[in-house]
């Protein structure tokens, strides 16, 4: 299973017999990372703060772009929210390696986020950037020496992903993904580059 279109978390889910199945190592590191966040996700959602709780390191490091209004996951992780809170339904999810980028927007699309989570070799997530409403492109810098990027670099684009941009040489930089809103054509958001 590869990022894609998600029309609801639960369908995003294994469901228990497929779960056995996966645990007995047909599964890859991306769905791991994958599943690991959408379980996030629905425990947010969920209002399960102890299982949220399980599956983030009590060390997160956050790191957010966009009006500070907006924080919205950090009231919701910190419980700052005052019982109302923002919903998180992500779209789409993709994973590259121990990356996974989400990104959705509120019912009514006038708020636009992308989540990019760091999954850390015990199986929790460790890092979040977070950007409201701001266009993301996430690149893979050229590292002769990381064996996981050389990976990530070779394999074939993630389906329903934007059309990446080709490097200017094969050593150089890598387009895997970018920010997929339906109203980019008519909305124009300010763009960031995350280097992975």
């Amino acid at each position: 299973m590869t990022g894609t279109e998600i029309p609801s978390l639960g369908a995003a889910l294994p469901r228990p017999h497929e779960a056995a199945e996966l645990a007995v190592g047909e599964e890859s590191e991306e769905q791991r990372n994958r599943f690991l966040v959408l379980r996030l996700y629905e425990a947010l959602n969920a209002g399960e703060a102890r299982r949220a709780q399980e599956l983030l390191a009590p060390d997160l490091e956050w790191w957010f772009h966009g009006p500070p209004a907006r924080q919205h996951m950090m009231r919701l992780l910190t419980g700052a929210t005052g019982g109302v809170g923002f919903a998180f339904s992500p779209r789409s999810v993709d994973a590259f390696g121990s990356t996974v980028i989400a990104e959705g927007a509120d019912d009514a699309r006038q708020l636009y986020w992308v989540h990019a989570w760091t999954v850390g070799p015990d199986g929790v997530i460790t890092q979040l950037r977070e950007y409201f409403n701001t266009d993301l492109t996430v690149t893979l810098l050229s590292s002769g020496a990381n064996a996981a990027a050389a990976a990530i670099a070779a394999a074939p684009p993630k389906q329903g992903a934007a059309s990446p941009s080709s490097s200017s040489s094969a050593g150089g930089p890598k387009c895997l993904w970018q920010s997929r809103r339906a109203d980019s054509a008519h909305k124009s958001l300010p763009g960031l580059v995350l280097a992975i």
